[in-house]
């Protein structure tokens, strides 16, 4: 049954980063991206686990990740 007070309302723009906990379940986040694409049909969205943080270039040197 869905939780009817834990019901929050998206407004999904074209190229968005979507979040979702990182126990997320992948089939789910397949439901999730379907059902956006019927909403808004064309737009481009990225649905990852979470959680998320964006990192100096010198912490991902360390980590190996190297950026030109």
């Amino acid at each position: 049954m869905i939780d009817f007070d834990a019901v929050q309302r998206l407004n999904v723009q074209d190229g968005d980063l979507l979040v979702v906990p990182e126990d997320s379940d992948p089939h789910d986040m397949e439901l999730l991206c379907d059902a956006l694409h019927i909403q808004m049909p064309g737009r481009k969205v990225i649905i990852i686990r979470g959680p998320v943080q964006q990192l100096e270039v010198d912490a991902m040197n360390k980590l190996g990740w190297y950026r030109a």
